[in-house]
């Protein structure tokens, strides 16, 4: 490592210097100081090099070489932190976690379908598709005959169902057909009933509300 040396006059010498020029500058006639003009402009200028002349610079080599031996001090080590006990929230109405949503209690719908029934062959079609174009009666059971979209027909009883809308058959009368159907409204199951009527032309309208 290069140490700079930086060396200075005392405050004191530099005065008596600066005075003593001054001083002789000063004394004598107009020409002589004229004359010696440029001697005093050497003389200032030596002055002014002298102020920046070399110093003893041993306290600060003493104090570098102090610092330097100084033993290193170790880096301490990363203090260890202590986890706080986990706080488990007690599963009561009062004091419920504040973490967990809450979830509102969906109450059960009375009119709502069974959907795990197995779907029967006339819930394929919608109720406008199919016609009501007989009846059969066998002892005490009455038949009702159903025209499907390509000209097969089924014969239906009381309880079967039909028609896209989970229509459950309730009554089957010479010229009637009375339906049950679930629908839903609004988010919620809705029961409605749905007339079928006797198909007596291929044209005739066949339900009715």
């Amino acid at each position: 490592m290069m140490i700079k040396k930086h060396y200075r006059l005392s405050m004191q010498d530099t005065a008596r210097l600066v005075a003593s020029v001054l001083f002789w500058f000063c004394d004598g006639s107009l020409k002589d100081k004229l004359l010696s003009a440029r001697h005093f402009m050497l003389i200032l200028l030596s002055v002014l090099l002298a102020a920046c002349g070399p110093s003893d610079d041993s306290e600060l080599r003493r104090y570098m070489n102090e610092v330097k031996s100084r033993p290193a001090r170790g880096i301490e080590p990363i203090p260890e932190f202590q986890h706080p006990p986990t706080f488990t929230y007690p599963e009561e109405e009062i004091r419920r976690s504040p973490f967990k949503p809450v979830m509102p209690e969906r109450q059960a719908d009375a009119f709502a379908p069974r959907l795990d029934r197995p779907k029967q062959p006339l819930e394929a079609y919608a109720l406008d598709a199919l016609k009501f174009v007989g009846v059969l009666k066998d002892g005490a059971t009455t038949w009702g005959l159903i025209s499907q979209p390509g000209g097969l027909v089924s014969r239906v009883k009381r309880g079967d169902y039909m028609g896209k809308n989970y229509g459950q058959i309730i009554s089957i009368e010479d010229n009637v057909i009375k339906l049950e159907e679930t629908v839903q409204v609004a988010g919620r199951w809705e029961k409605k009933i749905i007339t079928l009527k006797l198909n007596t032309s291929e044209s005739g309208d066949s339900k009715a509300k």
